[in-house]
């Protein structure tokens, strides 16, 4: 009993000492220190433009690229001892995603203790967190976002004979855009499980791929992207006739200025086009035997092209008008010489409020094709009309629109019509159906190309 009551003494004196060591300890921490540092986190991602036709919609820019869109990623809490009991902890929340199409990786706030802030009242505000620093070959992705879509078909034929329904992933796709200072990347390769078309090399393809520089109100990029003649594009994912003859959505080698004087704001304001592209791309939706690039050895070159687009706006109502001019050589086509072919562009798109309508004419004059309409009877005098209007209530835009190709040299006209329902289930979802009833007439009569019910999944990050 004597030798455990002399050990309990010397105990019971360290855990006294021990117990005020902690209890100054506490009080040092609560009157000034600083709440662990850590690094912020966010997640970019990438929009990539409207839902688009035989292929995406791209959403052309100034800037070009994608747009991020993604909301930062969740960061957990630091380790820190539990709140005093009866004093309430604080943490700042990150920010939430904003409206769709703009901006919103944006890092979270750090997690900072009520109690902490509450020590140092006397003091002033809290000192600033500390960040590490970031490694200098590291540096150069702040400016890199990525983002990745997926686009699923589904075709159901009416009363077509011979054809049959399908379902199929048109395209998956990534999307890569760096920006740094007035210089930019775009990348956008594309791939499927078989080729689009017979004349592409493979199931994998780059839609765009170029380099850019911003001056200003100008920006220059070269590498492989859209020309730019008459109206771009609208909310459909089937599209038109023209874009089968590959005068829509056609990415091509070569240089392209473009800019704008003003602002959209402004009553009155204007965008500018001009490009050059040394050869086609290859890769457009064109049907076969419908563009110089489904023949082999065939090219379309030297293309030059020149755009204007007068903007107006009265209040609620804007409305833009498109002038557009296109000279090109057609070579290799089969048992023809190089081809002289111009074309010219008129349209206009009127938007008041949740309302947009638009109209374009185009004309070709000079071939492009050996053996269309009729094999080894082409058309090289083509006139084009595409007349449409949409209207959005809240997450659903009703589409009708109207195409028309008519190849005077041989009497053949080939018209469509394409009434269709899109609707945005979230920010990064989006289905569209579309109904299309495509014919053609000729001095022998008229036949069906295609009478079909298609529905399309848009889905990206």
């Amino acid at each position: 009993m004597t030798i455990r009551h002399k050990a309990i003494a010397p105990i019971a004196i360290a855990g006294a000492i021990s117990m005020c060591a902690h209890a100054a300890r506490a009080q040092t921490s609560s009157a000034g220190a600083e709440a662990p540092a850590r690094e912020p986190a966010s997640t970019p991602q990438a929009t990539p433009g409207p839902t688009s036709p035989v292929e995406a919609t791209p959403t052309p820019s100034s800037s070009g690229g994608a747009t991020p869109t993604g909301a930062p990623a969740a960061i957990p809490a630091p380790t820190s001892p539990a709140a005093a009991p009866g004093v309430k902890t604080a943490t700042a929340p990150a920010s939430g995603p904003a409206s769709p199409g703009q901006p919103t990786a944006t890092a979270a706030e750090p997690t900072v203790h009520a109690n902490e802030h509450e020590g140092l009242s006397s003091q002033g505000a809290a000192p600033a967190l500390a960040t590490p620093a970031v490694p200098e070959w590291m540096k150069w992705m702040r400016g890199v976002t990525i983002g990745a879509g997926v686009l699923l078909w589904y075709y159901q034929p009416i009363h077509v004979p011979g054809v049959e329904n399908d379902v199929s992933v048109f395209w998956a796709r990534l999307l890569v855009d760096g920006k740094w200072g007035i210089f930019g990347l775009h990348l956008e390769p594309r791939f499927r499980d078989t080729k689009l078309r017979p004349f592409f090399d493979g199931p994998a393809w780059l839609q765009e791929a170029y380099a850019s520089a911003d001056f200003g109100n100008t920006q220059l990029r070269v590498g492989k992207t859209y020309s730019r003649l008459g109206l771009f594009w609208y909310t459909s994912f089937y599209g038109n006739v023209q874009v089968y003859d590959g005068l829509k959505l056609d990415p091509d080698y070569g240089a392209t200025l473009q800019g704008d004087l003003g602002k959209a704001t402004d009553p009155v304001s204007l965008g500018w086009w001009l490009q050059y592209f040394v050869v086609d791309g290859s890769t457009n939706v064109s049907l076969e035997n419908r563009d110089t690039i489904s023949y082999a050895g065939a090219r379309r070159r030297n293309q030059v092209i020149g755009r204007v687009e007068p903007r107006f706006a009265f209040g609620p109502a804007k409305l833009a008008l498109g002038a557009s001019g296109e000279y090109l050589e057609a070579t290799g086509l089969p048992s023809l010489d190089a081809q002289n072919v111009w074309r010219a562009a008129a349209d206009a798109t009127f938007t008041v409020g949740d309302l947009v309508v638009r109209g374009e004419y185009l004309h070709q004059g000079g071939l492009t094709v050996a053996n269309f309409p009729y094999t080894g009877r082409p058309s090289g005098n083509n006139d084009y009309v595409l007349a449409g209007a949409e209207y959005t209530i809240g997450p659903v835009t009703g589409v009708y629109t109207f195409s028309l190709g008519s190849y005077n040299d041989v009497s053949y006209k080939e018209t469509m019509h394409v009434p269709a329902i899109s609707v945005a289930v979230s920010s990064n979802i989006s289905l569209l159906g579309e109904l299309v009833f495509w014919s053609s007439t000729s001095p022998t009569g008229s036949s069906l190309i295609d009478r079909s019910f298609n529905v399309t999944l848009h889905a990206h990050l």
